[in-house]
């Protein structure tokens, strides 16, 4: 499912081979579609002064890098998004992210019980990978737990 060979089955120009392709009517969006390709997060620390007792902290970062594709002909990605962001920060865009997307899911299963339904092999992958990030999120919390 998720793989860059997805993103060429989207266009509308070419016939597919892949029985699990999907293809778009028109190329409003697939015109607008990036693909992310991979994801890279790395731990940064920092030590620094806690202004409400004068303590030295740990101060954690995380490098967030996203990736995609340069081209269907070369397999090298390109930076999409790349910055060093506060690890609290992180949290707060997954959660925010999350929210945003229980906002689409409710959307999507109200079109989807009508006439047109979704391709379903697309939709048990969304599925798996929420559950993996749903037991990701789940260690992190546990790690996060035995700082406290």
């Amino acid at each position: 499912m998720s793989t860059e060979d997805d993103l060429g089955a989207l266009s509308p120009d070419e016939p597919q081979s892949d029985p699990d392709a999907v293809m778009l009517y028109g190329s409003a969006l697939v015109d607008r579609l990036t693909y992310i390709s991979s994801t890279f997060s790395s731990l940064v620390m920092s030590v620094g002064r806690a202004a409400r007792d004068n303590r030295h902290v740990l101060v954690p970062f995380v490098e967030v890098k996203f990736e995609v594709p340069t081209g269907q002909d070369d397999p090298v990605s390109k930076s999409f998004f790349s910055e060093l962001v506060p690890l609290e920060n992180i949290a707060f865009v997954l959660e925010d992210i999350s929210n945003d997307l229980t906002t689409v899911c409710q959307h999507f299963s109200a079109v989807a019980a009508g006439p047109v339904k979704p391709d379903f092999k697309r939709l048990g992958e969304t599925q798996r990978l929420l559950n993996e990030a749903k037991g990701n999120l789940e260690k992190c919390l546990a790690d996060l737990e035995k700082i406290r």
